[in-house]
């Protein structure tokens, strides 16, 4: 089963959000480097510590539809 590059997330929240949208929609995802750039999360500008979300071939426009809905919602700055 061959991964795909779908999500290169810029924070923590932003992954852990992601990760879990990917897996409530039982899609399974692996994010590489997810040690490195835990442990180093002030060298994420360097490609060796950046963490990159990863889904099977066969579910990456399930992923990217997904994650493309996540990124185009609008914040909404009342919650309650």
């Amino acid at each position: 089963m061959p991964l795909v590059e779908v999500f290169r997330p810029t924070s923590e929240p932003e992954l852990m959000a992601v990760v879990a949208m990917l897996e409530a929609r039982q899609i399974p995802c692996h994010v590489q480097n997810s040690g490195y750039g835990s442990l180093f999360p002030g060298l994420e500008t360097i490609s060796f510590f950046q963490r990159v979300i990863m889904v099977p071939e066969e579910r990456a426009s399930d992923a990217l539809e997904l994650i493309r809905d996540f990124q185009n919602r609008p914040i909404d700055p009342d919650p309650a």
